[in-house]
């Protein structure tokens, strides 16, 4: 379970950062220690593009209190894991 949890989160920040990119080999794959801090896409305006997309797919109700956990893969991870 915590594998896919972990598999979807990644998939779904990607998927996020990556409608922002036109061109094909400009796509960016990220893993489970990828933050803003590493991820140069990953900036304040697709900040909330990965918010907006993590909600969605986790049926979260927008807390932006908790936005804090948004910012790096593995917090969202654990913050997900804490909210099951």
């Amino acid at each position: 379970m915590k594998d896919d949890l972990t598999s979807c989160v990644i998939t779904t920040i990607q998927e996020a950062l990556n409608e922002t990119i036109e061109e094909e080999s400009e796509k960016i794959v990220i893993c489970q220690s990828d933050s803003m801090e590493t991820v140069g896409v990953w900036d304040s305006l697709n900040f909330m593009n990965v918010f907006i997309a993590i909600n969605q797919k986790f049926n979260i109700e927008p807390d932006f209190d908790d936005a804090i956990h948004y910012i790096s893969v593995q917090a969202l991870i654990d913050y997900l894991n804490a909210r099951s």
